[in-house]
């Protein structure tokens, strides 16, 4: 089953980074980059539908529309069924992981930088949601 992959993260270098693992890994799907969730939000109001499936991985940190708000927006609009939400962040604070996990569109939350063994888990993530 193919799905969408949305990059919202404000840092072109972690964006490059993410995108040469996504491949590496073989991890593959449309990919869509958004540098806040602000622009994100208003391209997934158009585009979102059940049809489709929806990984989307969200810096929490970012200008204009901080990951938070986008969560805030985006569990209005979209389905557990066919979304997946990692998590991307500098902090561990386990306050924010608590939080954000407490959502069922929150697959995990990945600690940058992302090394191979969680590029294969979020791998063996995705397959197991969507199949190959």
């Amino acid at each position: 089953m193919s799905y969408k992959i949305i990059v919202i993260e404000d840092d072109p270098i972690f964006t490059f980074l993410l995108e040469k693992g996504l491949k590496a890994t073989d991890i593959t799907g449309d990919i869509t980059l958004f540098t806040n969730g602000l622009t994100a939000i208003n391209f997934l109001k158009e585009d979102y539908n059940n049809d489709n499936n929806y990984v989307v991985f969200l810096d929490l940190n970012m200008p204009v529309m901080n990951g938070w708000k986008f969560m805030e927006h985006f569990e209005v609009l979209a389905n557990p069924s066919n979304c997946m939400v990692f998590v991307l962040t500098s902090s561990g604070n386990k306050l924010d992981i608590d939080n954000l996990m407490a959502s069922p569109l929150v697959t995990d939350f990945v600690i940058k930088p992302i090394n191979d063994i969680v590029f294969k888990k979020i791998k063996n993530a995705i397959q197991s949601k969507f199949g190959e």
